[in-house]
């Protein structure tokens, strides 16, 4: 059995027949759609297709969706970054699971075990075809997975908002999420994020940052909301405070 590196590429020997699938020893795809599997030799091809959801290419299994092959790169990418920085955190060296296709929308989660990504809508898109999503539900598992166990709380998930975020080098997070509408935060509008928020606050109608009181005030207990405080607060940092005061890139 053989693993590819992050181009492919396998060490086979002559024109000897393989068997692939998204099923690697650090993510595991499952695809409600159906099973991913490709046979053959040498220039082994997922091919590329239209559409989203169940749509796929003529070749590879009714797994070999949008989301299975966006998720396997994903997630694979995010947990090798980790693991350079983490390489004694055990939950980086096991085997994350990727439910795709799930049949609801509009949503993605983290259950403690596995994550897991919905279908698109009238009113959102494919939680499975979005980077920022995976690199944020992968964050509430590293959350949960690290020093101390557990979901961080209030600040969760601004935790796994950062994720994603500098993974991406984006502080809209989630970014085509909706279709047709931008984001907001408790009636602060988005200028021009069409993902689930964005952190930086100078992109917010109030262009003010959301602070402890701003969250106590008007967040209703809404943890996505909560999350802001430390997430603006992270980002500002990254992106204004540390290249202005000390000339970080």
């Amino acid at each position: 059995k053989f693993t590819t590196d992050h181009g492919g590429s396998a060490p086979l020997v002559g024109d000897e027949s393989v068997t692939i699938s998204f099923d690697g020893p650090y993510v595991r795809m499952n695809d409600a759609c159906g099973v991913s599997e490709l046979r053959g030799s040498w220039d082994l091809d997922w091919g590329t297709s239209i559409g989203s959801d169940c749509s796929k290419t003529s070749t590879g299994g009714l797994g070999n969706t949008h989301s299975s092959r966006s998720g396997f790169y994903e997630l694979n990418m995010i947990k090798a970054m980790a693991r350079s920085h983490l390489p004694n955190n055990e939950w980086l060296k096991q085997t994350l699971v990727a439910n795709m296709n799930l049949h609801s929308s509009c949503n993605a989660f983290w259950d403690g075990e596995s994550v897991n990504f919905y279908r698109g809508s009238a009113q959102c898109r494919n939680t499975g075809e979005i980077s920022a999503v995976f690199d944020h539900e992968w964050g509430h598992g590293l959350d949960d997975n690290d020093v101390t166990p557990g979901i961080s709380e209030p600040s969760g998930e601004g935790i796994a908002d950062i994720y994603a975020a500098i993974r991406l080098n984006d502080s809209c997070v989630g970014r085509g999420f909706w279709k047709g509408r931008k984001c907001d935060a408790a009636g602060d509008a988005c200028l021009e994020c069409t993902g689930v928020r964005d952190i930086d606050y100078r992109k917010m109608q109030s262009k003010s940052p959301h602070t402890l009181s701003w969250a106590i005030a008007n967040c209703n207990n809404s943890v996505h909301c909560l999350g802001l405080v430390y997430s603006e607060a992270i980002w500002s940092l990254y992106t204004q405070k540390l290249p202005q005061l000390y000339g970080y890139d």
